[in-house]
């Protein structure tokens, strides 16, 4: 039996359509924000690919492989205070290579002076939010996010 789309239009779409999950890589020294952030876009509904990195000097290794091989995140969710090297340093010395113009970086702070967040917006940051204290500003941050991401890719 032929399938034409006049016959199974749905069916003909679903076939030739290609989906791939939208990928963030979670820059968090904290396990339980790194869960509570996955949770909350899950509890939304997003259905994404959620690498981790725990601190700094890591999220820095792992984001120049990416940067050499062309396998960059699609966003960047990253915690300021890390241990070994601070979020900021991590901007600083990748942003040399494009970093910011090659994917989005959502910065998680707890604090941000004026001054901080210009230094961030030269880096190339494309959102900034204060960083959740409790489950539903998690959960309102995950939906932000979803929001934001699809927006970004027009879906």
């Amino acid at each position: 039996m032929k399938y034409t789309m006049a016959l199974y239009p749905a069916d003909w779409y679903f076939r030739t359509m290609v989906v791939t999950k939208q990928k963030f890589l979670l820059i968090d020294d904290s396990k339980e924000d790194r869960f509570l952030v996955k949770e909350a876009l899950a509890a939304c509904g997003f259905d994404c690919e959620v690498e981790e990195s725990c601190d700094g000097e890591e999220a820095e290794l792992r984001l120049a492989k990416c940067l050499s091989d062309n396998t960059l995140p699609h966003f960047v969710i990253l915690d300021l205070v890390l241990p070994k090297r601070s979020g900021i340093e991590v901007l600083e010395k990748l942003s040399v290579y494009g970093l910011a113009q090659r994917t989005r970086i959502i910065v998680l702070s707890s604090i941000l002076s004026e001054a901080e967040s210009k230094r961030l917006r030269k880096l190339g940051v494309w959102q900034v939010f204060e960083k959740p204290v409790d489950l539903d500003e998690f959960l309102a941050l995950g939906r932000k996010v979803k929001d934001l991401s699809l927006a970004e890719t027009g879906t």
